[in-house]
């Protein structure tokens, strides 16, 4: 596996939590979801706004790309099958599908006009299942749902670059911190509760572990994750949204965090 600045980070840069549909939700990954428009100040007299309830359409759609890190590069994940759960759910997936050739899929969802706590979990021999969980459920489509697979080398690799002293039995959590319009965040710090072990960050593209808080790609890691946790991340001067996360044993789970 190559050690240049561009493999475990790009991987791991979780563009797929950055971006939902309507209410914030991701964005791993995640991707912007969208810029953030300035609003004309209103007269003096004029009566205060009211906020239009927000319309989920009764389908979504969920999209993405599956890829991952080998010797030669980033290559699709074809084949990788790609599973939509209600967080209260764990037993019935909502919706389906298998990446094609280039890694892609789509999952159509059934919302009935609701916002959707959801999360994806996405298999494959050969890697580590992956669980991606939106910063903030879903109230329209979420297109840049892109799964970053890992196989075991992948994290021991990444356990011994960031010294994150991983252990049997115990989750790890990949996160991007960004701003509302999507954008790294650097210089924030994360945190989980109940507590994690070990909180690291990369240094020039890598994980690394002396680094005290994010680099410009925003990306962090927690490891040892007991289980069920809310992820969340302090800067000064900025205010974050946390929200649940369930990571499970040996298995390696994607956010964002945003404000």
């Amino acid at each position: 596996m190559r050690t240049s600045s561009s493999s475990i980070a790009l991987v791991l840069i979780l563009a797929a939590c950055g971006g939902s549909g309507g209410g914030g939700g991701p964005d791993a990954s995640g991707g912007p979801d969208g810029a953030v428009a300035i609003d004309a100040p209103l007269p003096v007299d004029a009566p205060l706004p009211v906020d239009a309830p927000v319309v989920v359409p009764t389908t979504i759609a969920i999209s993405g790309k599956a890829t991952t890190q080998e010797l030669s590069g980033t290559s699709p994940v074809a084949g990788l099958a790609v599973a939509a759960f209600r967080v209260a759910d764990d037993a019935t997936p909502l919706a389906t599908a298998t990446t094609d050739a280039q890694g892609n899929y789509t999952l159509s969802v059934t919302t009935n006009g609701a916002s959707l706590d959801a999360y994806l979990r996405a298999t494959k021999a050969g890697f580590v299942d992956l669980y991606l969980y939106p910063r903030a459920p879903l109230d329209g489509d979420f297109a840049a749902a892109n799964l970053d697979m890992l196989t075991m080398a992948n994290v021991g690799f990444l356990n011994t670059l960031a010294g994150g002293g991983q252990q049997a039995g115990k989750g790890l959590i990949g996160l991007t911190v960004t701003d509302a319009a999507g954008a790294p965040v650097a210089g924030a710090t994360v945190s989980s509760t109940p507590a994690s072990g070990n909180a690291r960050y990369t240094s020039g593209g890598l994980p690394s572990s002396t680094a005290t808080a994010t680099d410009a790609d925003g990306v962090a890691f927690l490891f040892n994750v007991p289980g069920a946790v809310t992820v969340t991340a302090t800067k000064a001067g900025m205010t974050f949204r946390a929200h649940l996360v369930n990571a499970r044993a040996d298995k390696f789970t994607t956010t964002t965090v945003a404000p």
